[in-house]
């Protein structure tokens, strides 16, 4: 039995303390926010799920993480914080010689990103970003498609991920349309999609971002990437300018030689494959939601069961530095090589 400590409890938090409370072999035994009125409320989100019970059970209550640390009685430390503290915090447990497991993004930028990734090398435990859409059906099926060639090379590709700005903080306007502190749209949001350009053909050569500003100025709400690949045309569009009753949309459409893949959450999740040949159809998917799916792959990995994933914690600080250089693009209206 693997014992949890969960540090922030607001959706995220939320999100994976369900996740943990359906697996066998785990127990959440801790929870830490620094505001325990966190732990007496629903948190919202912009998607459904999260676990929004104030029943913890036995699981002791902490509001100072070193104090947490310190008193231990857990094996993984599980942050879901605001990514400032990511570095920190993460640094800290596995010092500490605890597993941790982190969400996404892994930091604000690469140079702390490299500075986890020397701390995860020295220490005993695991390390682990929870980049979810790795670990969610829908893509995963696109992933193998890609893998196995059965319909040729992937000729285009379009990510898209849209919803209205965040605003389930104070007074409406939240912490994460501070750029400083989230990275904004384009890290904290569109590092999704990211990623999975990242894992799906590797980084680019190089992007080119134009970007829209809020009408007051502050902060980037629309983005739009091209990634440079020799043999592929691939783009992104990631967005918090969607106003009204918009919701959240995210999708992507994939031109292969032989097939189209087009998948949509709007109105509902759906995937479809459209081959050259033959009628059109819904690929047969996993089970699970990428949150549980994750969690539950991250448990096996400290456990020495896992078969081998589909993410390291230097992907995640590629993906990162991806980020980077697509919001430098957006700044400086020119084309941004990456290093590699």
């Amino acid at each position: 039995m693997k014992k949890i400590a969960i540090v922030g409890f607001g959706f995220m938090g939320r999100m994976h303390y369900g996740c943990w409370k359906k697996l066998r072999g785990a127990k959440v035994v801790a929870l830490c926010d620094s505001n325990l009125a966190q732990l007496e409320k629903a948190s919202g989100g912009n998607i459904a799920g999260a676990d929004q019970s104030t029943d913890y059970g036995d699981a002791k209550i902490y509001d100072d993480f070193d104090a947490m640390l310190a008193a231990g009685g857990f094996d993984i430390v599980d942050i879901t914080l605001p990514t400032p503290l990511h570095p920190a915090m993460a640094e800290k447990a596995l010092a500490a010689g605890y597993h941790v497991l982190c969400e996404k993004p892994m930091a604000l930028d690469a140079k702390a990103c490299d500075r986890m990734l020397a701390a995860a090398r020295k220490a005993k435990g695991r390390f682990m970003v929870a980049q979810c859409l790795r670990f969610w059906p829908t893509y995963v099926c696109l992933q193998k498609m890609i893998a196995c060639g059965k319909y040729g090379k992937v000729v285009a590709a379009d990510f898209s991920r849209l919803s209205n700005a965040p605003g389930w903080n104070s007074g409406g306007r939240s912490w994460f349309l501070d750029e400083s502190k989230s990275g904004g749209v384009q890290l904290d949001f569109h590092i999704h999609d990211a990623d999975m350009v990242n894992w799906l053909f590797g980084l680019p050569e190089a992007v080119t971002t134009r970007a829209h500003l809020h009408a007051d100025g502050g902060w980037t709400d629309h983005a739009h990437t091209l990634y440079e690949y020799p043999d592929k045309v691939v783009t992104s569009t990631v967005s918090w300018a969607p106003t009204g009753a918009f919701g959240f949309e995210a999708g992507f459409r994939v031109v292969f030689e032989r097939a189209t893949a087009v998948c949509s959450t709007r109105p509902a999740e759906d995937f479809t494959v459209y081959p050259a040949k033959g009628k059109a159809f819904k690929p047969k998917l996993g089970k699970g939601t990428g949150y549980e799916n994750e969690i539950k792959w991250f448990l096996a990995h400290v456990n020495g069961t896992a078969a081998k994933g589909p993410l390291t914690p230097q992907d995640a600080r590629d993906s990162v530095a991806l980020v980077d250089a697509e919001r430098k693009s957006a700044r400086t209206g020119r084309r941004v090589a990456l290093k590699k």
